[in-house]
């Protein structure tokens, strides 16, 4: 068995040199997924109290790290095309009143790791866009809105956006919002935040 084990060594050692090298690139790899996992962002869009007008939309920080909401817009889909429009101001709100200082007169800020804020009901973020177009409310020509959250974090370079699509539907006792789908749609690629660089840049 010695001498086997003595006349082949060279083998031996390679095989072992090739498991060790194994191990750590698998090591290296669950380290480097972990590390990515980490640092990645992850915004949710949830609504709360119900599927109509009145219903509130939350914005959620999911990642490990901080993020800083740079805008809210609101995609309005209709026969007629497509109109984005920003929704991150509560115009609502009256500017003379000392009480409503700078955290509460827009949703531009900061989100810990864990935490949310409200931005307001749909009824009131279709108010904020009808103000901004500088015209009426057109809710019965709606077919679809998408809610798109743009930020920024210490942990990516550029923009991180989520966004969330719902299908407008007329009934009788009133207009309901139906999620397309069960959670808000992280946009990653390098297109996908161009895109949205693109939007906020037309907006400035």
């Amino acid at each position: 068995m010695w001498e086997w084990i003595t006349s082949n060594a060279a083998v031996m050692q390679a095989i072992i040199a090739l498991v060790t090298a194994g191990v750590w690139i698998t090591y290296l790899h669950v380290f480097v997924e972990s590390l990515r996992r980490q640092r990645r962002s992850e915004i949710l869009i949830t609504m709360g109290g119900g599927r109509g007008l009145g219903s509130r939309v939350l914005v959620s920080n999911l990642g490990l790290e901080p993020i800083y909401i740079l805008d809210v817009m609101l995609t309005l889909c209709s026969d007629a095309g497509e109109r984005i429009v920003s929704v991150a101001d509560r115009t609502e709100l009256d500017p003379s009143r000392d009480d409503d200082g700078p955290g509460r007169a827009t949703l531009q800020g900061p989100l810990k790791s864990g935490d949310y804020v409200e931005t307001g009901t749909v009824d009131t973020l279709l108010d904020r866009a009808a103000r901004t177009l500088g015209k009426g409310r057109e809710d019965g020509e709606l077919s679809r809105i998408e809610i798109t959250i743009a930020a920024v974090t210490a942990a990516a370079s550029g923009i991180v956006a989520a966004r969330r699509v719902f299908n407008v539907r007329h009934r009788d006792e009133g207009t309901a919002l139906q999620p397309r789908t069960i959670y808000a749609e992280q946009i990653r690629d390098r297109r996908g935040r161009r895109r949205i660089e693109d939007q906020l840049l037309k907006m400035l």
